[in-house]
């Protein structure tokens, strides 16, 4: 039985590359899930709700139960969706931390410059978020230099100092934040009244 929890473990990080890479960023499939996903990447902050993750995860989780169960006992019928389903609560939990709250530890500070790299940088590789270990395999790893240059108008929240708005000396070693020349030039023009 903890054989097959593992195996639905890491099963799920394999799916998570698949489905980052070869569904959320197919520019050939024309998908509500690649459409979503351009807008998280349009707008890092952008994610959809916690409801609808769970009731798809538990659509998922059922049907592979009942599946497995023709074809295994009843403890590894349940055992491997459960350990998948884990692992993607684990991914989203993960993936939502990445963007809304600074890193505590060397692991935490690498996996944000990680995924920072794949969204401004690098978006057609370093596809996982939980591991690097399939991008690895299938040769999408794309390593990071730093300091990352993050566009300011996309940065995440906890990169700013709270005091002065602009980037917090904790992270000036790790990323730089860059403006588009048009934004420059917009917030230099002065308004007009309207």
């Amino acid at each position: 039985m903890l054989a097959s929890f593992a195996g639905g473990v890491v099963a799920w990080t394999l799916l998570e590359w698949l489905l980052h890479g070869q569904v959320f960023h197919s520019r050939r499939l024309r998908n509500p899930f690649a459409k979503e996903h351009a807008l998280h990447h349009a707008d890092p902050l952008h994610m959809v709700g916690w409801p609808r993750k769970l009731l798809t995860l538990a659509f998922v989780v059922v049907t592979l139960v009942a599946l497995l169960r023709l074809a295994l006992g009843r403890d590894e019928a349940v055992a491997f969706p459960c350990g998948l389903g884990l692992a993607y609560l684990g991914y989203e939990a993960l993936h939502r931390i990445i963007h809304l709250r600074p890193p505590r530890t060397a692991y935490g500070r690498w996996l944000r410059l990680h995924h920072v790299q794949h969204h401004f940088h690098t978006p057609r590789r370093n596809f996982g978020v939980t591991t690097t270990v399939w991008d690895r395999v299938f040769g999408t790893y794309e390593p990071f230099e730093t300091p990352l240059a993050v566009p300011e108008r996309l940065a995440m929240p906890w990169l700013f100092d709270p005091k002065t708005g602009q980037l917090a000396d904790t992270f000036a070693e790790d990323y730089v934040l860059v403006r588009r020349a048009r934004d420059a030039r917009d917030s230099a023009a002065p308004s007009s009244p309207r």
